[in-house]
């Protein structure tokens, strides 16, 4: 991914405790000074029932961001700035929504920067008809972190667990500059789960669940290239989200419902319904754990 971090573990560890400290921070004062900005009122399609602010994606990030300031990473400017042009829309959505066709726009501008960058079309390695399915495969991944962040806890527990277990593999892989990139923002999302628990008192809002989708698709595609997991890893770590995601499309598609809506037809929105977020939370948890546990299995026992 073009970032490295040569510094050891204890280095990595005060990294990582730099970026809880600085979650924790912006959240607390995002919640007490700024409680009332950016709120995200409940609706009928919503799970929620008061109003809750949608600015925690800015303090997960900020932790994150700080971590990877101190580390010094090698990053290209071509990736630093396909994440700043989708973050800066996504504030901006998260203050005053904006129409489905700017934010579809943006997003694929910052996908095909960023694979532009990681892997250029017509390189050789990488063919022309592949190429045009990647970004269409990154702007779904950036859309479907942002559909699946409705639920108390959720997106926040995915991106702990998801983060956390392409971060080990890519230790024992020996490839430790994604591996840190991993660990950093897996260590903020602990601290936003905190504050994102039922009954939660921030949610990620756009800027979080965009960026952090642009984030899992860009840590894919270079631990792929990089040889630190087969393709099939990451689908197999983040498959409770794609899976729902993807499954949920395709029936409103079918269905010829107007599929670009908000809705509550999403599996998790309907087990929450029926079962409560608790108890849906600690199922998706389950098999979270699950799934991240056997792509674990498959690296240790060398099948991927």
């Amino acid at each position: 991914m073009g970032a490295y971090f040569d510094h050891g573990w204890w280095s990595l560890l005060f990294f990582c405790a730099a970026s809880a400290a600085v979650t924790a921070l912006v959240l607390r004062l995002l919640l007490t000074r700024l409680g009332e900005f950016a709120l995200d009122a409940p609706n009928h399609r919503s799970l929620h029932e008061t109003p809750v602010p949608r600015t925690g994606g800015w303090g997960l990030l900020s932790g994150a961001v700080v971590g990877f300031l101190l580390s010094q990473p090698e990053i290209h400017p071509g990736i630093v700035f396909a994440f700043v042009v989708l973050l800066v829309i996504s504030l901006a959505d998260d203050l005053r929504s904006l129409s489905a066709r700017v934010r579809f726009s943006v997003q694929i501008l910052s996908v095909g920067i960023l694979l532009y960058v990681l892997a250029p079309p017509f390189s050789g390695s990488w063919s022309s008809a592949l190429w045009p399915l990647l970004v269409l495969g990154g702007v779904w991944v950036v859309n479907l972190y942002n559909f699946m962040d409705g639920m108390d806890g959720f997106a926040g527990s995915m991106t702990a667990i998801g983060f956390a277990t392409l971060g080990v593999i890519c230790f024992l892989r020996d490839v430790p500059q994604i591996g840190s990139i991993c660990l950093l923002i897996a260590t903020s999302s602990v601290v936003f789960l905190y504050y994102n628990w039922p009954r939660a008192q921030i949610f990620l809002g756009d800027a979080g669940s965009t960026v952090i989708g642009l984030a899992a698709f860009a840590v894919s595609i270079s631990g792929w290239q990089q040889g630190a997991f087969g393709v099939l890893i990451p689908l197999l770590v983040f498959l409770p989200f794609w899976l729902d995601a993807s499954a949920t499309l395709a029936i409103r598609v079918l269905r010829r419902e107007r599929w670009w809506e908000a809705h509550r037809q999403h599996f998790y929105q309907r087990m929450a319904l029926k079962h409560g977020v608790k108890t849906s939370l600690f199922i998706e948890l389950a098999v979270m754990l699950s799934t991240s546990l056997l792509a674990l299995l498959l690296v240790a026992s060398g099948v991927l």
